[in-house]
């Protein structure tokens, strides 16, 4: 396992072996824990959402966080008491809608009964075992635009069809000697590509059969995959980043051996994170590589990626989340005071809404053009506030992988006005 000075360990051996347990030729300290979600009361921090932050300096593309005038409050906590019992009535008379628009047009106090009703009309859940799988933490998932397919650190892979409530499970993803983690699901003209920790499988959706790929240019520590203009992208820890023309792949030099993760941004290019050097973008077309400012994201461990316009939103380990602005190579970066936890797993924008999985604290939610946040997590009454993978399915909903909780889906409606 990685060796962060000693500190933090216990997230530090679970992501790594998020991370397959890649990276023990890259430090020297060994150790071992255990993943244990336990479920606690949500601490004031927990439940408090979009916090004003006086350190905060807005730039021109994140808007400062309003300010509201201090009152009394007595009249809003009847009032609140009122429109959620009055919520509570709808919802349990079968008229969910009515009780979803009632929530969200009148403006209430966020308090706990608040966030455990806003669960219970946005938040669906689904452990593992209902799924048909042997373990709660998922560590992949992929809308194919029909179903939605999931992936776990013990190499379960299903297909879930939401509309008909079922699953079906290819691999339960039994406790194994031999690591064999789920780290990327993604299509490639019709075939379903299963990356694993030590191999790369594919599944033809219209013959119905399983294949895997033979030749892959390394035998393990497989992290991530990424296919563009016909050319596969393979990132591993340790054996660097490489890349597949025809039947041949070939090794690209640069920007290092340990290669996290791999998105596609516009016209061709690569979205590349490393483990030890911070983020890149690489123009395929021309082969050309370009990086933040010095010194802005550096050498930090990015976990995730993705490219909005002219924004590079990641997320870091242990070091909170940036936007990095590709025009003016302007870089805001957030941190536990925002995200309330700095191990960030996984980034997903959703109607210019920034979505980041934490390893802690639930899902915190960036308004892109108000500048505000929100946080849902265990006060809403979800399983684990671990947050692994995510993705946004074709209705604008979010579906979550969770370390210890299974998969949670949160509607597109819950910030609707």
């Amino acid at each position: 396992m990685i060796y962060f000075g000693c500190q933090e360990i216990g997230k530090t051996a679970i992501f790594m072996f998020l991370l397959s347990a890649a990276a023990l030729i890259f430090f020297s300290c060994t150790t071992e824990a255990l993943l244990s979600v336990t479920v606690e009361s949500p601490t004031e921090t927990e439940a408090h959402h979009s916090e004003n932050h006086p350190e905060y300096k807005p730039s021109d593309f994140v808007a400062e966080i309003p300010q509201y005038p201090e009152n009394d409050n007595t009249d809003k906590l009847f009032e609140t008491k009122r429109i959620l019992e009055e919520v509570g009535q709808l919802w349990y008379a079968g008229n969910f809608n009515a009780a979803r628009l009632l929530f969200n047009t009148v403006d209430t106090e966020q308090n706990d009964e608040w966030h455990l009703w806003r669960g219970r009309l946005y938040i669906e859940q689904w452990r593992g075992t209902d799924l048909g799988l042997a373990g709660e933490n998922i560590s992949a998932l992929f809308n194919d635009n029909d179903d939605i397919w999931a992936g776990t650190w013990t190499g379960g892979v299903i297909r879930f069809s939401e509309p008909l409530g079922t699953p079906t499970v290819w691999d339960p993803g039994l406790p194994s000697l031999a690591i064999r983690t789920v780290n990327r699901i993604l299509s490639d003209n019709g075939i379903i590509r299963i990356l694993r920790y030590a191999s790369l499988e594919g599944y033809n959706k219209r013959s119905g059969k399983w294949f895997t790929e033979i030749n892959l240019p390394a035998s393990d520590r497989l992290q991530d995959l990424c296919i563009i203009n016909n050319k596969t992208y393979l990132a591993t820890l340790g054996y660097g980043l490489w890349v597949k023309t025809g039947d041949y792949w070939h090794k690209i030099d640069y920007p290092g051996s340990f290669i996290n993760r791999l998105e596609e941004g516009y016209d061709g290019e690569l979205l590349v994170g490393t483990m030890d050097r911070g983020v890149f973008l690489y123009n395929t077309n021309n082969k050309s590589w370009r990086q933040p400012p010095s010194g802005l994201i550096g050498e930090k461990n990015i976990t995730s990626l993705l490219r909005d316009g002219k924004y590079i939103i990641g997320g870091t380990y242990g070091n909170g989340a940036f936007i990095w602005n590709t025009d003016n190579s302007e870089v805001k970066t957030f941190g536990r005071e925002f995200l309330g936890d700095p191990w960030v797993l996984a980034v997903t924008e959703i109607e210019q809404r920034y979505y980041f999985g934490t390893f802690g604290a639930g899902l915190n939610v960036l308004d892109f053009k108000s500048g505000e946040w929100d946080r849902i997590s265990l006060a809403e009454g979800i399983k684990s506030a671990d947050i692994a993978s995510m993705i946004k399915d074709n209705g604008g909903n979010l579906w979550a992988g969770t370390l210890g909780g299974g998969i949670i889906k949160v509607s597109g409606s819950i910030y609707d006005d």
